[in-house]
């Protein structure tokens, strides 16, 4: 019954884009990739999660480790930029004032630059 169903309908998972290619579909836990095997992000199987491209294109950069890509209303196929969030999971291992000031410089320098130089402004 399911290859009849596959024959009769196609695969469910596949996305048909306007131009009538089939190359977006989504993977067994719900998020819908895009067949793109030349893009830097590409897995193995030439893949790129299209959530991850939808932040990285906004971002201006690709995504570096330990930043993940979070959807707002739980729907993993909904990636449009304004239900998208960009999380971070790295976090300083040891508790002391000076690791955590100096993590919260290297969060500054990499995500708001400008607000570590308003601080160094008020410093001086």
């Amino acid at each position: 019954m399911h290859y009849r169903r596959w024959k009769l309908y196609g695969d469910p998972t596949i996305y048909k884009q306007q131009d009538g290619s089939h190359n977006k579909s989504k993977d067994r836990d719900g998020y819908v990739r895009i067949y793109i095997p030349e893009h830097p992000m590409a897995s193995s199987t030439g893949y790129v999660l299209e959530h991850r491209k939808v932040m990285a294109e906004h971002l201006g950069r690709f995504l570096v480790t330990g930043e993940s890509v979070h959807h707002k209303n739980g729907d993993k196929a909904d990636n449009r930029i304004e239900n998208l969030e960009l999380w971070n999971r790295v976090q300083p291992a040891g508790q002391r004032v000076e690791d955590k000031i100096a993590y919260a410089v290297e969060i500054l320098s990499q995500y708001a630059p400008e607000l570590l130089a308003v601080v160094e402004e008020v410093d001086a």
